[in-house]
C-alpha cells in the first residue's frame, strides 16, 4: 500500500465519525484515488501522491551497504470538493485537524505502511470548477498538500 492510500485508511477508520459523517464510510466513502467518480455526490475527496523521495546511503570502508536507506518522504495532495465554499473548507479543516493538527497527528502503521509523521506542506488553496455537465453550477475546491515521512523497506 502507498503512503497516500495509508493516509486514506487512517482518515476513514481512525477519526471516529469526523470524516465519515461528511464523506461516508466503507466502500461507499467518497474518497477516491486521483479523480472523483463520475456524478458522485458532494462533499467528496481525492488523493494522490505528487512525489516520493527515498533516502539513500553511501558505503564507506569498502563494504557493500549502499542503496536505499529505508526512509522516504511522500508529498501527498488531498482535494476536497463541495457544493459550497464552506462545505469544501469544512472537509479540509477536518482532515487537517486529524492529520497534522496540534493534538491529532497521522502516525503509526496503516495498511502495512509505517508512518513516522505528517506535516502540512502547503495549503489550503481554494478554487472553483464549472460543472462537468455543461451547466452553470460550480464545484468548490480546497486543496491540501502534506509531507508524509514513512519507513520504506
Amino acid at each position: 500500500m502507498s503512503p497516500a492510500a495509508a493516509m486514506r485508511t487512517y482518515l476513514l477508520n481512525n477519526t471516529g465519525t469526523a470524516i465519515t459523517s461528511l464523506i461516508g464510510s466503507g466502500t461507499a466513502a467518497r474518497f477516491y484515488p486521483d479523480e472523483l467518480a463520475q456524478n458522485c455526490d458532494l462533499p467528496a475527496c481525492t488523493y494522490m501522491t505528487m512525489t516520493t523521495r527515498n533516502e539513500h546511503i553511501i558505503s564507506s570502508g569498502g563494504t557493500a551497504d549502499w542503496g536505499r536507506g529505508g526512509f522516504g518522504v511522500a508529498r501527498i495532495e488531498i482535494e476536497c470538493y463541495g457544493n459550497t465554499r464552506s462545505q469544501s473548507q469544512t472537509l479540509a479543516d477536518t482532515i487537517l485537524d486529524y492529520t497534522a493538527g496540534p493534538t491529532q497527528r497521522l502516525r503509526g502503521v496503516y495498511g502495512g505502511v509505517n508512518i513516522f509523521d505528517c506535516m502540512v506542506s502547503s495549503g489550503p488553496r481554494t478554487s472553483t470548477e464549472l460543472a462537468t455537465d455543461g451547466g452553470d453550477d460550480r464545484r468548490y475546491l480546497t486543496v491540501l498538500e502534506f509531507l508524509v515521512s514513512f519507513y520504506d523497506q
